[in-house]
């Protein structure tokens, strides 16, 4: 199985995947906008066996109860997130949510969706033509 590789800013966190994403989407959520500064992020999914951080240990951050946001503590790069408990009536337990943009080679967590639209910024215009939810 392929080996993808990833990492933050200043490289003192390294991760790699086993295998592609198993989704990808851009969330639009206030919360999201808040952590990492920017109208909207993209993240990626793999089953949480085929995730492992091969260098440097991941900060995080609880903010919200149950949910964990990890960075790089050196650079502060927004690095994973982690829920808890059931979000929208899933199960994420099994899963582990990672960055696309720290991918080496994003283009392989190609979005496939917008997620929280109802946050969404009235000055980012969607022109992607991808399915659009105004929550998850």
């Amino acid at each position: 199985m392929e080996k993808l590789k990833g990492g933050c800013y200043c490289g003192a966190i390294r991760y790699q995947i086993t295998g592609p994403p198993i989704w990808s989407g851009h969330c639009h959520c206030r919360s999201c906008q808040m952590a990492l500064g920017g109208a909207f992020v993209t993240w990626a999914k793999v089953a949480a066996k085929d995730f492992a951080v091969t260098c440097g240990e991941i900060k995080n951050i609880e903010k919200t109860p149950g949910v964990r946001r990890g960075f790089c503590g050196a650079c502060g790069t927004t690095l994973t997130y982690a829920a808890a408990t059931e979000v929208a009536g899933q199960d994420w337990s099994e899963d582990a949510w990672f960055a696309a943009a720290t991918l080496d080679d994003p283009s392989v967590a190609e979005p496939k969706t917008h997620v929280f639209v109802s946050h969404q910024q009235p000055w980012v215009r969607l022109a992607d033509d991808l399915p659009t939810f105004q929550e998850f």
